[in-house]
């Protein structure tokens, strides 16, 4: 007959909650404060205790608290009931006792993990306890909250045991630990940030995103879990899935740890890393995080020359010296060049082939322009002047026309990579005009496939004089953003204007009107009558629509100063939103401000027969005002203050 074997010592157990409770007892005083005693006192700071209350406090603990309480005393158990592992005389002791490797390791992890879970089931009984003394009982809501705490406890303190395996030393463990929370996504962000300064419109790599976010336990489970007010009482939790995925992650870390400490060297006490395999993977893994991290941290504070050969340089001192640090925790000696520079030679190549890829885009990343017929969409933002809601705009792009538009601007920013951009002026009749600047451009492709392709680029080189030019990207650029549907669509086709379902205008102003009868007050704002806001409304889209009004200009050149007026349209809309998960209809408002512009000739015809410009009022250009000024400077309440008007006029223009 076959004998039961435990995996259990329970004397072992119970000598490691008495010599480690302190752990226990602060994680149970913590919650006790926290839950309990705030269901007692909740009338003493003013409220008063009902089933809203009993539903939406414990849930939000978890929220605000839960995590980090979870991540934090997660590794401090482990680093409690495994520290005999790292020291050479503990270890050589307890592994002398006539228990098996595996019941050692059993007794050990359960002892750490009653340390989280025993006091959570205290205060759960405690919370349901003061929730009946104060005559409101939400079972369920406790229940959420005990079982969230307890799996979220569980994770973290299994991936701290998973992490306590590898390392022989105590101080290790809590750094390997919360490296390792957030490893993933701090690569990614350094990795993207790195790229961009290589890569001409490198982005972002979304996908790699989210998989990255997905191993960032801490943040993944921080933007996943939520607890939303719900329509009417009380208060629901959002995210168990996701703390149950975490949790089946840590019974798989659990069991791998099991094998690990079976197989695990005693002799190893006392080193950073314990496992042979892994330490090649640390030697190099900290070589190029400290590379990036490091190399592009200098890159950012120090004063040197901008550039990519500059950047490589850093990087390459950066690989080297993170290389050898990490030969010298694990030899536990300063003495390693001579015997490990062939491994950080082999570093610094492969810092140099990586960089090389990306400068000299010998993957095509840079000359790829996707083909317009293969497009399902496209999002597009950039900058233009005036000065008004579309001056950064956001536009979707679709057809066969805007598409194939898109790619010609696409491949014109291609082309002028090694373009220097510069911002520019000429003095024309006193008046400085722009000839030279800069304008960003990102674009979101969304393919017929369903994949995304995304292109940023922040300084793109514009001027005045490749107008001329059809093919130029000044051109292409100037007649994309000046498609009267794109300019239609950027100011009232987005945000609010997707769920409303009646809009109204329901007033107007005209800002900035000179007034020659005021000279105290030359710029003055007139409110357009009630009346004439149906004319008005029709002119302005009349005029969108044939391209004399929103022309939107790529720098302050002579046709942009003439063009525009100080003066722009202020546009109040009443809009009726319906939601989906609401059956009555809310109303809100939106404002839209368009530039004033002197091609706009039906909407200034409107804005003359009702009165809102007459031969004393009327709007000025950009061109028209700095000749006043350099004319006949206008006196202020102070007339020898010429040069505080001056100002005031710059954050008009502005």
């Amino acid at each position: 007959m076959l004998s039961v074997k435990s995996c259990f010592n329970p004397t072992l157990f119970c000598k490691n909650l008495m010599r480690f409770w302190p752990i226990w007892a602060l994680y149970g005083a913590m919650w006790l404060l926290a839950l309990p005693l705030s269901i007692f006192n909740v009338e003493y700071w003013g409220g008063k205790w009902n089933m809203d209350n009993a539903q939406r406090i414990p849930l939000s603990l978890l929220e605000s608290g839960g995590l980090m309480s979870a991540a934090v005393f997660g590794v401090l158990c482990a680093m409690a009931v495994f520290s005999y592992l790292y020291n050479n005389r503990s270890v050589g002791m307890l592994h002398a006792l006539p228990i098996r490797r595996r019941d050692l390791f059993c007794t050990n992890f359960l002892a750490g993990l009653s340390f989280l879970i025993l006091p959570n089931l205290a205060v759960f009984l405690l919370s349901l306890l003061a929730e009946a003394l104060n005559g409101a009982v939400d079972f369920g809501s406790l229940c959420m909250w005990l079982v969230v705490q307890s799996l979220l406890c569980f994770f973290f303190y299994a991936f701290a045991v998973f992490c306590a395996m590898f390392t022989g030393h105590l101080l290790a463990l809590p750094a390997f630990y919360g490296i390792l929370n957030i490893l993933a996504s701090a690569l990614m962000f350094l990795i993207q940030d790195l790229a961009q300064e290589f890569i001409f419109g490198f982005d972002s790599l979304s996908r790699l995103e989210n998989t990255a976010l997905l191993f960032t336990p801490v943040m993944k489970l921080a933007t996943t879990m939520q607890v939303r007010q719900l329509d009417g009482r009380g208060a629901a939790f959002y995210g168990l899935h996701m703390v149950l995925l975490y949790a089946f992650v840590g019974v798989v870390l659990t069991a791998l740890a099991l094998l690990v400490y079976e197989k695990r060297h005693l002799e190893t006490a006392g080193d950073v890393v314990t496992v042979p395999w892994v330490k090649p993977i640390f030697k190099y893994g900290v070589a190029f995080c400290a590379a990036i991290a490091f190399g592009t941290f200098l890159y950012r504070v120090l004063n040197v020359p901008d550039g990519p050969w500059t950047l490589l340089v850093l990087l390459l001192l950066c690989g080297g010296v993170g290389y050898f640090a990490a030969e010298m925790l694990l030899k536990k000696s300063f003495r390693v060049i001579r015997e490990s520079w062939k491994g950080c030679i082999a570093v610094l190549v492969c810092l140099t082939a990586a960089v090389c890829v990306m400068e000299f885009d010998l993957v095509g990343f840079e000359r790829k322009v996707p083909d317009p017929a293969r497009v399902a969409s496209a999002r597009v933002s950039y900058s233009t002047e005036p000065y008004d809601n579309i001056s950064d705009a956001n536009v979707t792009l679709s057809g066969e026309r805007e598409l194939t538009l898109l790619a010609q601007v696409h491949q014109a920013a291609v082309d002028s990579k090694d373009t220097p951009w510069d911002f520019l002026y000429t003095d024309m009749d006193g008046v400085n005009i722009q000839t030279h600047s800069a304008v960003y451009l990102n674009i979101e492709y969304t393919m017929e496939d369903g994949s995304v392709i995304r292109r940023r680029y922040e300084h793109l080189p514009v001027q005045a004089e490749d107008k001329d030019n059809p093919n130029s990207l000044t051109a292409l650029l100037t007649a994309l953003v000046n498609q009267p549907d794109v300019v239609e669509r950027s100011y009232f086709s987005s945000g609010i204007w997707k769920i409303a379902e009646d809009i109204r205008l329901v007033d107007a102003e005209v800002t900035s009107m000179y007034n020659e009868e005021d000279p105290e007050k030359m710029y003055d704002s007139v409110v357009v009558p009630a009346g004439a806001l149906p004319r008005l409304e029709e002119a302005i889209h009349a005029d969108i629509a044939a391209g004399r009004l929103g022309v939107r200009y790529l720098m302050s050149d002579w046709e942009r100063m003439n063009n525009c007026y100080l003066s722009d349209l202020c546009l109040s809309f009443r809009v009726n939103l319906r939601f989906e998960s609401s059956e009555q209809n809310h109303i809100s408002s939106t404002d839209v401000r368009i530039a004033l512009e002197a091609s706009a000739t039906e909407t200034l015809k409107v804005l003359e027969d009702c009165g809102v410009i007459t031969d004393t009022v009327y709007p000025v250009t950009h061109m028209e005002d700095h000749q006043r000024q350099a004319e006949e400077p206008y006196p202020g309440p102070n007339t020898e203050a010429v040069e505080p008007e001056t100002e005031g006029y710059s954050e008009v223009e502005q």
